[in-house]
């Protein structure tokens, strides 16, 4: 019972701490005093020697200070909910805390439908949260944008970046909190020993499904005028998240709440550079071809 208690306390703690970019996306009409706060629309509010955010267009040292200053604007934001963010904070509490209590019951049942294709697509999307993997591919879409002159690619890869580096942090500050053993050390879900100064390989939460969506959210967000791209964006991303599971790395409740505190901090990373954006053509399209001829792909590059 106590083990039961204790795993609720940190789940609770988690939603506080880690959950504070509800704000960035949900709060409206914030005092204009206030520090660091954010509306709907993503406009903060500020006050005298306050530094607004610039549009994200290259990597230079304004870059570097807006990861810096957005990273304590999230974890200030909770300062500022209203009544309508923690019921929504309590939604997503209410669902880990009942994943929590199925936890096993999903272990089994993902360990007892093992087959040689199922592994595959689980190799595939272990590797989309991979961090060693995602950062490269990020880097050479930066690269593409910079000399192709497509300031919608620099702007995607930028944020995509800057919102993976919050929720790994954000995570790896999680996992330290809550100690949680993964399902294949054997131990049963309700096993938590922190905080402990150390990362080794706790379970809560998930930084592979934080990883997945916080770069599939702003794929899809900066690409949605493009019907195919946010369904690829998610459903890539909820891979990641059914391959931890898959492959018994982490609970049905870790890769839940890792998911949406990917989610929510691109939201409030997106936010908070919303207002700047700098309405440039999308050099290149990608479309699918479809006609009695042929299947296929259309490439289209402006000049």
């Amino acid at each position: 019972m106590m083990k039961k208690i204790f795993a609720g306390i940190i789940i609770i703690g988690a939603t506080v701490i880690s959950l504070p970019t509800f704000a960035a996306s949900l709060s409206q009409n914030l005092p204009e005093t206030a520090v660091a706060t954010v509306s709907a629309s993503g406009n903060q509010g500020t006050q005298p020697g306050d530094t607004p955010s610039t549009d994200v267009d290259s990597i230079n040292l304004k870059y570097t200070e807006d990861l810096v200053f957005d990273t304590g604007k999230i974890l200030a934001a909770p300062l500022h909910w209203e009544a309508k963010d923690w019921i929504k904070a309590g939604l997503v509490l209410g669902v880990t805390s009942s994943l929590f209590l199925v936890d096993q019951r999903v272990k089994d049942f993902a360990q007892s439908h093992q087959s040689p294709v199922a592994s595959k697509f689980a190799l595939v999307g272990n590797s989309l949260g991979n961090g060693l993997y995602t950062a490269p591919a990020l880097g050479a879409f930066y690269l593409y944008g910079y000399l192709g002159d497509d300031h919608k690619a620099r702007r995607t890869s930028l944020l995509a970046l800057e919102s993976f580096a919050i929720s790994g942090v954000m995570t790896s500050g999680l996992k330290m909190l809550a100690e949680r053993q993964r399902p294949n050390s054997g131990k049963p879900p309700n096993t938590w020993g922190g905080p402990h100064l150390s990362l080794k390989s706790f379970s809560f939460s998930s930084g592979h499904s934080a990883s997945a969506f916080s770069m599939a959210t702003v794929i899809a967000d900066q690409y949605k005028d493009n019907p195919y791209v946010p369904p690829i964006a998610y459903g890539l991303a909820t891979l990641t998240g059914m391959s931890r599971l898959y492959s018994n790395a982490h609970w049905s409740s870790d890769v839940f709440f890792g998911a949406a505190l990917g989610y929510f901090v691109s939201k409030g990373v997106e936010g908070f550079h919303k207002d700047d954006t700098i309405k440039k053509p999308n050099r290149l399209t990608i479309m699918p071809a479809v006609s009695k001829e042929m299947t296929g792909l259309t490439m289209r590059y402006q000049f």
